[in-house]
């Protein structure tokens, strides 16, 4: 699953529907009349990896651990509430005569009524009458006083309902439609945006936080007719109130005939009348029941109802631990008028240590997303920071969320995909989640599936990897685990040589404190903690099952594996090693997986029997006395793969010829930028300005001393051209240097030799020398033509000094064409709007603002951009930015690159591949971190944190790469 470097990427961009679940979310497009709607943000419906309509295979005989009748039996759902207009009916109410021949529609009887009242529609009164095209006031029949018997002439107004399909509480005639005023109804229809005839039914709370809460969903009936409010009817397609005779047919008939153990559909989702009645009469029972007789009850409206997505989207937008708190209390403490999904959520949080989530957040930056490709929830935190039992304690919390998440599925397949908090009862909703923990069939189906099809990363920015290469194998690898849904976070890395068939994934196992706490029986909920460890042990092993046919499944050239699970986190230490060979697995344990033998809840605490089920040909696992893993000596990594896994600085290992010409390079270690072994360091330098801030001229004669001694050191390079990087991705860029042919070879400038040049012309531009600092950053350009960060100091140079804001620009839009790194690039951009703003070029400088804010680069500096921006617009006097398609048009129109360049990401693609599939990652890993980021490609980041540590220690890795100080010498 996704790795941290997710900490700002969070979009999911892998297509993971269905022809079925694309259907669906056409469907779901957002509404036009409620901007914040949430139904397109709803997870798929269902099996995400399948038609939702097929059966799953071993769950008619799986049931929960000790839950003997069937939890998906019809519920009768709770009644949602809240303080009314309307007055008591015990409280005299003004009654109005009915015309000779009026025309009323009596309503059918609808559950939840305190009064026992009878209810019906009337367009006109004796003598009153109703705002043009109104659908007819909703009104009580009186009753008689001398019968006590409701009288069929008198009634009692108690709302209207508008053509605009809203509904206004009033014990009066109205004479003007409080709609045309933009009044909202305490109940009102929302269309989709996809699809005028279909929408939310949605109530206004009255609780003072204004809300908006989802009660259902309508569908209206044209027949042919136009739109013509007063002769449409409707159909209820969801509710999450009982409509009675108005309520949803059981739309789930055709489910459960072809899945007999597919959920039943609530009791109020299924009614003996037709499921087609006028529109009006639709309309008066929702607000009936969903608002009148609540506040008859002395009820607060929207209590227990809405839908489950809209409570994720609330989520989302508030501080994690106020929202974590807010469901808790919403289940616990207001549990009498809480639906069942809420009283759900409130015990799965409580169990899971929601609690102390506001300690860490107290700490440390904690929030949570729910991710578009799987619609399962990611905790976002900086791994570095948050550890040991606060990431077991948050991942938790996570793995609790996607229990939620299940409940909302299930939910959402039975009530028309609204998924409504009252569309399953707890059991249900607890069933959900349980069922989530056990389909393993259906990931190993899912990536059987996955074996004939295309690689979409095999083809990046016109290059095309090898079929069977290291690039292939392992960015097929990263493709299926990012499409799977697992219950819990997956953070995975891989290394592997097809050449000799051989592979080793690390993957990541939840800890004990991440299961649930407790089981739903006949009896009731019932404590499992002693069991955790086991259950824990058990999930880790059929997971390694699971990423094992997956890494097969990426490479049929791979018949030896070596899976590895590490606790808690991928950096955690190792608690199982299994090696698999190829035909056995593919041929024994896998046929095993999809028959659904690795389903049974009887193996939930019972790790050794999983093992034995995967049949391992070499193994080393411990299991404590609470039948948990304990931490262990992985099996060795095959030295095929540890061949490429030299630090770069010392790889004397021969490039291929191609990557020789393209490269500048004949060796790997030619290709190393970061490692520093000259005798001043680059850090050095700075820290000489830093500490003569006060005295430039000091600091300056220290700096060239410097310089000459570097100088001085370095070796005749005979053809070879000295090059610095700032950082690796750049020296992959030397093919597009003017001056570059295919015999160019490159040699590594020390870092204090670039940095030098560099803060020699800081101190002469703070001194006003402008000549001198253009001098310096002349040599700078020199020695790292591929660097951005010269074009940036000399930019500043010119405006600080000579306040030349054109030369300012026309450095930076040289700039622009070297810039890749996503910084660069939008620090290019927000200098230059802000130059060509002062040369009066307001149409280029809008687009260079538009387009650096566009990045969503979340810059320290991002703030004065948009008051900037704001400013300039008021002087062109425009309303909002131009879109990207206009700001291209704009940069092209002015000669200004738009960065990074077409011939810069292909170069870098290019190379990059070309690396992989000769064994040379460590060369390429941030070159293919760059390419994710601006295509937004979650596995293309995936891929890169297995190119840069492969499965080695990651603390290991990183100490290779720099040299030792002189105290470790």
């Amino acid at each position: 699953m996704p790795n941290m470097l997710r900490f700002h990427q969070i979009t999911r961009y892998i297509a993971q529907t269905t022809e079925t679940e694309s259907a669906h979310a056409t469907h779901h497009a957002m509404p036009t009349l409620m901007p914040e709607d949430t139904r397109n943000m709803q997870e798929p419906l269902g099996n995400p990896y399948q038609n939702p309509e097929s059966v799953q295979s071993a769950q008619s005989t799986q049931s929960a651990a000790g839950l003997g009748t069937d939890p998906f039996s019809p519920v009768i759902p709770v009644s949602v509430g809240g303080q009314g207009q309307s007055a008591p009916a015990n409280q005299p109410a003004q009654t109005y005569q009915l015309p000779f021949l009026a025309k009323v529609s009596r309503l059918a009887p609808i559950p939840g009524d305190p009064t026992n009242s009878r209810y019906g529609i009337v367009m006109r009164l004796k003598d009153a009458s109703q705002p043009n095209g109104g659908l007819g006031y909703i009104v009580r029949f009186a009753d008689d006083p001398a019968t006590g018997r409701p009288n069929n002439k008198q009634v009692q107004i108690i709302a209207w309902i508008s053509k605009s399909l809203k509904v206004y509480p009033t014990t009066v005639p109205l004479t003007s439609d409080p709609s045309a005023n933009d009044v909202e109804g305490e109940l009102h229809f929302d269309a989709w945006t996809d699809q005028k005839n279909l929408g939310a039914v949605r109530i206004q709370s009255n609780d003072g936080l204004d809300r908006t809460i989802t009660i259902g969903e309508l569908q209206l009936d044209f027949s042919g007719s136009g739109y013509s409010t007063g002769s449409l009817n409707g159909i209820a397609t969801a509710s999450s109130v009982d409509l009675g005779p108005y309520g949803p047919a059981n739309a789930t008939a055709a489910t459960a005939a072809t899945n007999p153990a597919a959920l039943a559909a609530p009791a109020h989702a299924a009614n003996t009348g037709s499921a087609k009645h006028p529109l009006n009469s639709l309309l008066a029972a929702f607000w009936l029941a969903a608002a009148h007789f609540p506040k008859l009850r002395g009820e607060q409206l929207g209590m227990g109802a809405g839908r489950i997505v809209e409570i994720f989207q609330n989520m989302q937008n508030k501080p994690l631990a106020d929202a974590l708190d807010e469901i808790i209390w919403r289940g616990t403490t207001n549990s009498n008028t809480a639906s069942p999904f809420e009283r759900f959520a409130a015990r799965q949080l409580i169990e899971a240590g929601a609690g102390q989530i506001r300690e860490i957040t107290a700490e440390h930056n904690l929030d949570v997303v729910q991710l578009d490709s799987t619609g399962q929830f990611w905790m976002r935190f900086n791994r570095n920071e948050i550890t040991g039992l606060q990431r077991d304690l948050v991942l938790s919390v996570e793995g609790a969320l996607n229990r939620l998440a299940a409940a909302n599925r299930i939910a959402a397949k039975h009530d028309n995909g609204m998924g409504l908090v009252t569309t399953l009862t707890e059991a249900q909703n607890y069933r959900a989640g349980f069922d989530e923990l056990h389909e393993w069939d259906t990931h190993a189906s899912f990536i059987q599936s996955r074996a004939d099809a295309r690689n979409s990363n095999l083809t990046v920015r016109g290059t095309t990897a090898a079929r069977g290469g290291m690039w292939d194998v392992m960015s097929s690898f990263v493709d299926i685990c990012e499409r799977l849904i697992m219950p819990y976070r997956v953070e995975y890395r891989c290394d592997a040589n097809p050449d000799t068939g051989e592979m080793v994934v690390n993957f990541t196992v939840p800890t004990s404190l991440m299961m649930p706490a407790s089981v739903l029986t006949d009896s009731g909920w019932v404590d499992i903690r002693e069991q955790r460890a086991a259950q824990a042990a058990s999930y880790a092993l059929r997971l390694a099952g699971i990423i094992a046919q997956a890494a097969f499944t990426a490479g049929t050239n791979i018949t030896s594996l070596t899976v590895n699970g590490t606790l808690g986190s991928v950096t955690g230490a190792p608690v199982l090693s299994l090696a698999f060979t190829r035909t056995p697995f593919m041929m024994g344990t896998v046929p095993a997986f999809v028959a659904g033998q690795f389903n049974n809840p009887a193996l939930d605490s019972d790790p050794a029997a999983v093992l034995q089920m995967l049949r391992p040909s070499a193994q080393v696992i411990s299991f404590g006395p609470d039948r948990g893993l304990t931490p262990i000596t992985a099996l060795p990594i095959p030295q095929s793969i540890l061949a490429h896994r030299v630090p770069l600085w010392r790889d004397d290992r021969e490039l291929p010829d191609d990557l020789k010409s393209l490269l500048g390079a004949d060796f790997g270690r030619d290709l190393d930028v970061m490692y520093d072994g000259a005798s001043i360091k680059g850090g050095e330098i700075f820290q000489i300005a830093e500490q003569n801030e006060d005295s430039p001229m000091s600091a300056s004669l220290e700096i060239e001393s410097a310089l000459m001694g570097l100088q001085s050191e370095m070796p005749d390079l005979g053809e070879r051209k000295p090059l610095y990087c700032e950082h690796p991705l750049m020296r992959l860029l030397v093919t597009n240097l003017p001056d570059h042919t295919p015999q160019t070879r490159y040699v590594k400038a020390p870092d204090a030799l670039y940095n030098s040049h560099i803060a020699l012309a800081r101190i002469h531009r703070d001194s006003g020398d402008l000549d001198g600092s253009l001098a310096q950053l002349q040599q700078a350009l020199a020695l790292a033509p591929t660097t951005a960060q010269p074009f940036v100091d000399e930019s500043i140079t010119y405006v600080d000094i000579a306040g030349d804001h054109a030369k300012g620009a026309d450095v930076l839009t040289r700039g622009l064409a070297v810039a890749v790194m996503p910084g660069d690039v939008n620090f290019m951009y927000y200098r230059l709007a802000y130059s060509l703003w002062q040369t009066n070029n307001r149409e280029a400088a809008l687009a260079c603002y538009a387009f650096m804010l566009g990045m969503h680069f979340h810059a320290q500096y991002e703030e004065a951009a948009e008051a900037e921006v704001r400013e300039l617009m008021q002087e062109m006097g425009v309303d909002s930015l131009p879109d990207m398609d206009a700001v291209t048009h704009t940069l092209n129109k002015h000669g200004i690159p738009v960065a990074p360049l077409t011939s810069q990401t292909e170069l870098l693609a290019k190379a990059a591949i070309r690396l992989v599939d000769a064994g040379f990652p460590l060369a390429a890993d941030e070159a293919v971190w760059a390419l994710g980021a601006l295509s937004n490609d979650d596995r293309l980041g995936a891929l890169r944190m297995s190119l840069r540590f492969g499965v080695l220690d990651e603390d290991a890795v990183l100490a290779s790469e720099r040299p030792a100080a002189p105290s470790e010498q």
